[in-house]
């Protein structure tokens, strides 16, 4: 907030352009913090959007499931399992690249007419039905760590 309100004076024209998650409208267990995060800044997205306008336009890219190199560090076999299974519970049947997320993002920043929007570019996440808790290798962790 502060950012933005910082700079918005030497900006002059152009867009702000923050970024959310998922977790925000569709929350998930053991993720309160993160939800509450993206929550926010998705009303910061709107309230900014009339509070600067005409001359800034304010924008939020809400992407979801990513593959990225956040998931290096897992085991090899349990990352592409995970991966696997987040693809088959989506409607594109696959999990996003930076590069479908950096495309939203550009249109967020340079669209004209666009301002106050959240953007889901989460491959149908939001509409998408739940993984199979069965063949869910971090699901099946869980329970082995809560069992122990």
């Amino acid at each position: 907030y502060r950012c933005a309100k910082a700079a918005a004076p030497m900006m002059r024209s152009g867009a702000i352009v923050f970024t959310s998650g998922v977790l925000g409208r569709r929350p998930g267990v053991n993720c309160v913090p993160l939800a509450v995060a993206n929550g926010a800044i998705e009303a910061l997205t709107r309230s900014l959007a009339l509070e600067l306008g005409p001359d800034l336009r304010v924008n939020c890219l809400s992407p979801g499931f990513m593959k990225t190199e956040r998931f290096d560090h897992m085991d090899s076999q349990k990352r592409e399992a995970m991966l696997a299974n987040t693809a088959a519970s989506l409607p594109l049947k696959r999990c996003g690249d930076p590069q479908d997320a950096g495309e939203a993002l550009y249109f967020l920043a340079s669209s004209p007419y666009t301002t106050g929007v959240v953007l889901d570019v989460d491959g149908g996440h939001m509409v998408r039905q739940y993984v199979d808790v069965s063949t869910d290798p971090m699901r099946q962790a869980a329970k082995t760590s809560a069992s122990s």
